[in-house]
């Protein structure tokens, strides 16, 4: 799944009474589901169903804790005769009591309404009305359906059936078997699906619009809402790539005979990997005159990411969510490699620096961060590792460990594994394992190393004399100092060559003959500092460095700036060198720590000169689109015209004079547009009138997120009653949300209704960490000059759900206050 987690023992969450708890502990062991045959008669239009299911078991055993949490149960039957059940000691149990054999038949009557949130089988509706109901299962939707065992250890079987009306459409995993009419209705009945997880379950109902390619003998669909589909056939080529680059990788070929890409109107994640019948966000999907490059990026990279998960979280399925890491980080690695083969003039690495190394290091680098393998003991907190632990640190670690183990090494462990494991669940440290066997190297030692505790290392490099001093230790952004070692896989680049190395001990010494720089093409998941001398030949010699290793020396060099280990008049120095820097990848970062700097101490001159200066500088070189420009260029306009706009009120204005004929300019351009005529607005109807007329998804989101840079509370309340009328997609509200807590001249009115905006964002993010990610995006800011008040005000409103975002949120907020001293002091 995209936004967007190794014991193999398993672990026992259902901390049921004594007996009941041992008992499970015992069937779990001894008793498995082979099949469920679930047939549902859907009211379309009364948004509810009703349904028998059968669930085939296997195993013996007293009883069977199902999992259930919306549907209503009728009625259970055992091998024929009624069955008793009763509550667990939660309130999603249901324990079936009754003498299960060797192999038993479990039948149940029950009856659900669609769920109102976006989780579970819900009903999502298009800007135009038409409506479906569609499914999202990880990491406990499945029981909000249905009634099952809904843990990922426990694969099974699905045949499923489902009655709708005539002229509506059904997709699920497999394709129809047949489908009949029967008395003004139709039934679709699937093909059963292979051994899979309750997660991996999909059910989509609506009136559909559908194009179809084909790779080898696989039929690849787009699907969407009818009159909702806009798109060119862009998303099926990918798919299509996807296919055969994976085909290929793994040595594997796609066990389905289908690939549906399905278009969500409101999905709260992404993306999500169902097994045949992947789900998207339209703006993660759909490409056509409205969307802009760096959508585009963005809807290979996520179809690339769902695609990679049909083996590495489909076919070998984690046991149990601590693992969870894996299939994402994993996905994320995988998605990277594949864009990167296809489309190599959009440098798609360094996109998984800006974003996903970027926020690792970012997060990993807080006290109250958490270990790649985290010990989960219940499902409902699963939602909290959804993050960019796992995700980008994953996915760096895997990037690392692949350079260390050997591209070709790595790749024969993958396959194998996947060949071992296929159909079944398995754990990390069994893909460990299987990669140090082709490669010969301590793969598990340096891994466990690596997941299991929080953090990452910086390594000190000072020169003496011919010799280069490397010292160790754990990164941290409050600057405290933390005496611990890592295992570091370190690359060398020296002049015309590079060298490999396992640091692991605190010190290490090297020659300094031809030195240019450490971590090479930033592979390693670890930050570098360097001394004076160190910094200004480097800095002086940079035409010998790829984009990647100037990228990371920037991105470290901010990182320093914040822990208070680089002062701000050695940092302005050293990112001067940068300002002529033609690189996207690097004139990005620079962008965002100006922008970072400046939503900080906004009312620092010397920042905004600073800021403004490389704006203009940069914008100047690109000029005016460029028929046959790289795509990243035209990314890259858009980008600095956003962040100029915040911090010239001359050039904003000028800007904001194109919003009335927004949908005629470059797509890329069209954010910068809508923040321009947001900051020069004092009503916020005018963007709300745009909002009504534009077709785009992408350029509503656009719309929305400039909506909360519009000064004051009257624009709040008319923006939140858009929410409630569904003017804006209940997907979408925390565009307007996060955009309201980083507008400088909104940050009291945030803090003010904060409590408003959480409680909002948890009712339709259910059982998610959307709530409590916004927590800790808003928190660092709007809690500037009142840290006690905030903490008070957080609270109050915390939940088990929403604590980790609250530590992490005031934690930041330490980090800021400290910075923001610095910066005033050095000013």
């Amino acid at each position: 799944m995209l936004a967007s987690w190794p014991d193999s023992s398993r672990k026992i969450y259902y901390k049921a009474c004594g007996s009941i708890e041992l008992n499970f502990i015992w069937y779990s062991q001894h008793m498995k589901i082979e099949k469920y045959d679930i047939s549902l008669d859907v009211n379309f239009s009364g948004h509810s169903y009703s349904g028998d299911e059968t669930i085939t078991t296997e195993g013996e055993s007293d009883s069977l804790l199902l999992n259930v949490s919306g549907p209503v149960i009728d009625g259970i039957e055992l091998d024929g005769a009624k069955a008793q059940f009763q509550k667990g000691s939660k309130n999603d149990e249901v324990i079936v009591k009754g003498k299960f054999g060797k192999k038993s038949s479990l039948k149940i009557r029950f009856h659900a309404e669609a769920s109102k949130t976006l989780m579970g089988l819900y009903l999502a509706k298009a800007v135009d009305g038409s409506e479906m109901l569609t499914t999202q299962f990880e990491s406990t939707g499945a029981r909000m359906a249905f009634p099952c065992v809904d843990d990922p250890s426990w694969k099974a079987v699905f045949a499923l059936t489902v009655k709708v009306d005539d002229g509506l459409d059904v997709i699920s995993n497999m394709p129809a078997k047949k489908v009949e009419a029967s008395k003004g209705k139709k039934v679709y009945v699937f093909r059963e699906t292979p051994r899979m997880s309750t997660y991996l379950l999909y059910l989509g109902i609506g009136k559909f619009e559908t194009r179809a390619g084909k790779y080898k003998d696989k039929d690849v669909y787009l699907s969407g809402l009818a009159n909702n589909l806009d798109s060119t056939d862009f998303p099926i080529t990918v798919g299509k790539q996807s296919l055969e680059f994976f085909d290929s990788y793994f040595g594997i070929d796609y066990a389905l005979p289908k690939m549906h890409l399905i278009s969500v109107p409101e999905f709260g994640a992404g993306a999500m990997e169902n097994w045949g019948a992947i789900t998207f966000r339209e703006t993660a999907l759909l490409v056509n005159k409205n969307t802009s490059e760096i959508t585009k990026k963005r809807v290979a990279s996520v179809i690339a990411h769902e695609i990679a998960h049909q083996w590495f979280g489909d076919l070998v399925t984690m046991k149990w969510w601590n693992d969870l890491w894996l299939n994402e980080s994993f996905a994320t690695f995988m998605m990277y490699k594949m864009v990167e083969k296809y489309y190599p003039d959009w440098y798609i690495t360094g996109e998984m620096m800006l974003t996903r190394a970027a926020g690792a290091f970012n997060d990993d680098s807080l006290q109250k961060t958490h270990p790649i393998d985290v010990d989960v003991k219940d499902p409902e907190t699963v939602a909290q590792i959804f993050d960019q632990i796992s995700y980008g640190k994953g996915g760096m670690i895997l990037r690392m460990i692949e350079k260390y183990a050997g591209y070709q090494e790595f790749r024969e462990g993958i396959q194998s594994y996947l060949t071992t494991f296929s159909y079944q669940n398995a754990t990390g440290a069994d893909l460990w394992k299987s990669i140090e066997k082709t490669s010969g190297k301590p793969i598990s030692k340096v891994m466990e190393s690596w997941i299991k505790r929080p953090g990452y290392p910086y390594v000190s490099v000072k020169l003496n004399g011919q010799r280069l001093h490397l010292e160790q230790k754990r990164f941290l952004l409050d600057g405290t100092q933390s005496q611990e070692t890592w295992p570091i896989p370190l690359t060398l680049k020296r002049k015309g060559k590079e060298e490999a190395l396992l640091m692991e001990a605190e010190h290490l010494d090297l020659d300094a003959h031809d030195f240019v720089k450490l971590n090479a093409d930033e592979s390693g998941f670890y930050r570098v500092l360097y001394d004076e001398a160190l910094y200004e030949n480097m800095l002086s010699n940079m035409k010998s460095m790829s984009y990647l290793d100037r990228w990371g020396i920037v991105s470290d060099m901010f990182a320093f700036l914040v822990s208070g280990k680089l002062d701000f008049e050695k940092y302005a120095h050293y990112l001067s060198k940068f300002n002529g820097d033609q690189d996207n990848t690097v004139v990005q970062e620079v962008s965002s720590q100006y922008q970072q700097l400046y939503l900080l101490d906004y009312r620092n001159k010397k920042l905004v000169d600073l800021g403004t200066k490389f704006y203009r500088t940069q914008l100047e070189r690109l000029g005016s689109m460029r028929k046959g420009e790289s795509v990243n260029d035209t990314i890259l306009r858009g980008t600095l015209s956003a962040r100029l706009a915040m911090m010239d009120p001359g050039f904003a204005l000028e800007l904001s004079k194109k919003f009335d004929t927004m949908e005629e300019e470059v797509p890329d351009m069209r954010g910068a547009i809508a923040l321009a005529a947001a900051l020069n607005s004092s009503d916020v109807r005018k963007l709300a009138d745009k909002l009504a007329k534009v077709k785009s998804d992408e350029d509503r989101v656009k719309i929305i997120s400039a909506m909360g840079h519009v000064k004051g509370e009257e624009s709040y309340n008319f923006v939140t009653k858009l929410i409630d009328d569904g003017k804006i997609k209940k997907q979408d509200i925390t565009s307007y949300f996060s955009s309201l807590g980083a507008e400088p001249a909104n940050r009291d009115l945030a803090f003010k209704v904060l409590p408003e905006i959480v409680k909002r964002m948890s009712s339709v993010f259910v059982g998610t960490a959307t709530p409590s990610r916004l927590i800790f995006g808003v928190t660092p800011y709007i809690g500037l000059g009142r840290t006690k008040e905030m903490q008070e005000l957080l609270k109050k409103i915390s939940t088990t759900l929403l604590e980790r975002g609250i530590a992490q949120g005031l934690e930041s907020l330490a980090i800021n206050e400290k910075l923001l001293r610095a910066l005033r002091a050095g000013s």
